[in-house]
């Protein structure tokens, strides 16, 4: 997500782990970037699920988002940022749009996961470019509330 377009959902087929993510990127979300013009003016945000800071996945980030990936792990010779552990609290999917996604889905039950799929990619469809602007306005005091507290976490201090 940008703070003026919503990419996706992307459903994986399985488990997250490193081959499934680093197709994922290869595959999916490179090519759609490129397509919408993003690819070179994206900054990619990792948290530190596992299969976000695996070597072969710094090797796709260091290709294709030289110095334009924050994440654990990050290497500092490229410059891109290093990325507290354990911060979901400062990722805008993390704080806001899962919220929002998981309301719209949860309201009924659904009989298969053709069903629950087709619910998410309608609720994804909601999201509008303001919606982006004002979840990404709220990362970003977030992200400010964490450095004036000395990396708290801004759970607590974004009510």
């Amino acid at each position: 997500m940008t703070s003026d377009y919503l990419i996706g959902p992307y459903f994986l087929d399985g488990p997250v782990n490193v081959a499934s993510y680093s197709a994922m990127l290869e595959t999916w979300l490179i090519p759609q970037l490129r397509d919408r013009g993003l690819l070179d003016d994206t900054w990619l945000q990792h948290d530190g699920a596992p299969a976000h800071f695996a070597l072969s996945v710094h090797d796709i980030l260091n290709e294709r988002f030289p110095g334009h990936w924050i994440g654990r792990g990050s290497p500092t010779s490229l410059a891109p940022l290093p990325w507290p552990p354990h911060s979901p609290d400062l990722t805008t999917p993390d704080n806001s749009l899962w919220g929002i996604i998981k309301g719209r889905v949860a309201v009924r039950c659904y009989n298969n996961n053709e069903d629950l799929r087709r619910a998410v990619e309608d609720a994804f469809r909601t999201i509008t470019p303001k919606m982006l602007r004002c979840m990404s306005k709220r990362t970003w005091r977030r992200i400010c509330f964490c450095v004036q507290h000395q990396g708290a976490h801004t759970d607590a201090l974004d009510m």
